[in-house]
Order: structure tokens, then C-alpha cells, then sequence
């Protein structure tokens, strides 16, 4: 795990200044892999959210294979990179069948294994009645797909006059320009070492997303975070979402401001419901999403990539 993160840096730096220390830390992890003879390097999406590539192509150089790891349309972004990335590896894990379609064309060694959740750490909350308190309904995310809580301004404002709830989001930073009216919010800071005990004070997912090419491709970790927890989830029909969701059996799909009202209300007014959702909602991701279901296939890419990296040497 390289550091500092690529998309957050050094506050007191911001994120484009970031990149000089980040650039550092990267060449001291380059070595570090000459230094270690490791038989793989894992990209994971990209080293830097920019067109600059020469030290990804020096990682390359750095073991025998490398396997780029992919969860993101980070082609939208930059192209041409993407397209030397997708090429210049051994093999690409894709977390959606459309991230598929997008590299077969580049790569022929493309493998599908979708967004896993370790539910060693994702213990499922406590269900039970809620009585005597707020229920919460919670977004977390980035900061940077804050935004995509304003599509629910509206129903989660008529749906304050009718329920007693709070919106909780857990995020880098507070959004901006964020209105639902008299609606109690509550921002908490996002926290690695809190993240589980902070998300299982949700007691509805939300998930709302525009349909936009960036959002087709994503691959749904809200939704199989808030699931895995056992926590009742809405979310958008888009991309992989409609895959993860069986509407109103492990979760519920909404795309219009008048089907989110209608859902929300149903599970704000329905405790059985909620508790029927979100216990279908974790054996979802026991059977198809938990690493413990796709570690193998994760190691028989890897093993597969060296195996083909030392042909080619042979030849």
C-alpha cells in the first residue's frame, strides 16, 4: 500500500501540491520492489490521478508481472494512459462486466472478480426495533460524490415531515450547498479506525447516483458495505447496482425523486421490512461478494500472470 493515498495527500499540501512528496514516496516503493524481487506488482487503478505514467512503466520493470486492478472508468479521465496501462500488464481484474467489455479489446487476459467485503471486519449490527430514538439514514462515500446527494433533497425533506430520522454522512468533509430543510444532519468525519462501529449506526443505506458514464461503471461498494453490515439499502438502478440488488428482496432500487420517497417510506414506517432486508441483504454478499469467496480466484490471476510473464521469458 503506497503513501500517501493518491486522492487524498497532505492537507496542509492540498492534492495537486501532494504529488511531490507522494512522487517520492512512490520512487522509495519502486526500489523497495527491485530491492524485495517480487514475482508481481498490483497497480491499483493507477499511481497518480493524472496523464503522468513513466513510473508506472518503471513498476514494470520491477518483477517478472504486473496486474492492474481495476473498480473505475478511469479511461474517461485519460485515455491514452489507460490504454498503455491496460496493455503493459499481464492480466486485469475488473470489478463489473461493463469494465470488461471496455479492456477485452486491449488485453485478452481479463478477469471479472467483483468488490469484496471482508466480513471479518463487516460484522453484521444487532438487529432489533427501534424504539425510543431517531432511526438514521446514512450516505457514505468520498467527498467527491457528495454531490450526489442532492437528488434526494426533495423526497428526504417531505419525508421529514412525516418521520422522525436524521441523515448521517460520513465522508473526508461536510457537503456544500445541501438543503433539506429542517431535517436533523449530522456529519462524521470519515475514520479508518471507527468506519465499521460509525456505518453501524445506520439504520437505512442510501446510494443515490446520476446516470452518468463515470457511475455506469461503478462497482457498488456503498451498497455491499451498508448489505454486508445487514443494514436495509436504496439504492439507483445503475451499472453494477442493478446486479447487486433484487428489488425488495435484499435491497431496494429507486431511480425518480417519487420512487426514492416511496421507498424510504416504506422502510422508515416498516421495522419488519427492514430487518427482512437486511438480513437477505447479508447473506448476499456471503454467498457472492466476501473475500473469503473470491480470494482464490484473486490468487489464480496472480499465479496465472507470473506463469505467463516466465514463458515469455523463456521463449
Amino acid at each position: 500500500m503506497s503513501y500517501p493515498p493518491k486522492y487524498t495527500g497532505f492537507w496542509w499540501l492540498g492534492n495537486r501540491l501532494s504529488d511531490v512528496p507522494r512522487t517520492i514516496f512512490r520512487l522509495y516503493d519502486l526500489c523497495e520492489a527491485h530491492w524485495r524481487g517480487y514475482d508481481v506488482v498490483v497497480l491499483e487503478r493507477e499511481l497518480f490521478s493524472s496523464s503522468f505514467v513513466l513510473i508506472d512503466r518503471l513498476f514494470r520493470k520491477a518483477a517478472p508481472a504486473m496486474v492492474l486492478d481495476l473498480d473505475d472508468a478511469t479511461f474517461l479521465l485519460h485515455p491514452q494512459k489507460f490504454d498503455t496501462l491496460v496493455g503493459m500488464c499481464d492480466a486485469v481484474i475488473v470489478g463489473n462486466s461493463l469494465l470488461s467489455e471496455r479492456v477485452e479489446p486491449l488485453n485478452p487476459y481479463v478477469v471479472l472478480i467483483p468488490t469484496a467485503i471482508d466480513l471479518s471486519r463487516f460484522t453484521q449490527k444487532q438487529t432489533q426495533k427501534v424504539t425510543g430514538r431517531r432511526l438514521v439514514v446514512g450516505w457514505t462515500g468520498t467527498a467527491a460524490n457528495l454531490p450526489q446527494l442532492k437528488l434526494l433533497e426533495k423526497p428526504l425533506q417531505k419525508l421529514s415531515w412525516e418521520f422522525s430520522f436524521e441523515l448521517r454522512i460520513i465522508a473526508e468533509r461536510p457537503p456544500l450547498n445541501f438543503d433539506v430543510g429542517e431535517l436533523p444532519v449530522r456529519f462524521v468525519p470519515w475514520c479508518e479506525e471507527t468506519e465499521i462501529s460509525d456505518l453501524q449506526q445506520f439504520d437505512i443505506g442510501i446510494m443515490p447516483l446520476e446516470d452518468t458514464q463515470w457511475t455506469r461503471y461503478k462497482c457498488g461498494l456503498k451498497i455491499l458495505q451498508y448489505m454486508a453490515l445487514g443494514i436495509p439499502s436504496v439504492a439507483s438502478p445503475i451499472g453494477v447496482n442493478r446486479q447487486i440488488i433484487e428489488h425488495a428482496r435484499n435491497g431496494l432500487l429507486a431511480e425518480t425523486s417519487e420512487q426514492w420517497y416511496a421507498a424510504l417510506r416504506r422502510l422508515l414506517g416498516d421495522d419488519g421490512f427492514r430487518l427482512s432486508l437486511g438480513s437477505t441483504g447479508r447473506r448476499t454478499v456471503e454467498e457472492g461478494y466476501s473475500v473469503d469467496k473470491l480470494v482464490q480466484t484473486m490468487l489464480g490471476v496472480l499465479t496465472g500472470a507470473v506463469t505467463r510473464s516466465e514463458r515469455r521469458r523463456l521463449a
